[in-house]
């Protein structure tokens, strides 16, 4: 098995200097990479890399965790930089949020 196919796309919302404007979030094939040995995950996200990028990882779930990490790590710092990202309410950063992670949630389990 060389790739995985499948395309996961999110329709967003942008704004730019003041003007709303949409685009899409595109994760999509993993690939296998001998010359590397490493498998690729494939990415862009419109108005800020529009460009087909790529993340490894050793493994196709780890190509893929790594893609939507730094995805969400790229929407906030693009926030930061001034760029309105949203998916269905400003500031949700495009639905690439895990709350349970980001809550600690893990550490709130009885023992």
């Amino acid at each position: 098995m060389n790739t995985l196919p499948f395309k996961l796309e999110r329709e967003l919302h942008f704004r730019i200097r003041g003007q709303h404007s949409t685009g899409k979030l595109f994760v999509g094939d993993i690939t296998w990479l001998e010359e590397m040995k490493k498998w690729a995950c494939h990415w862009s996200l419109a108005h800020v890399h529009p460009e087909v990028g790529r993340l490894y990882g050793a493994d196709p779930l780890d190509a893929l965790t790594k893609t939507m990490d730094f995805l969400s790590i790229l929407i906030r710092g693009s926030e930061d930089d001034g760029l309105t990202v949203w998916w269905q309410v400003e500031g949700d950063h495009a639905g690439l949020t895990f709350p349970l992670c980001e809550d600690q949630s893990w550490k709130k389990v009885p023992q």
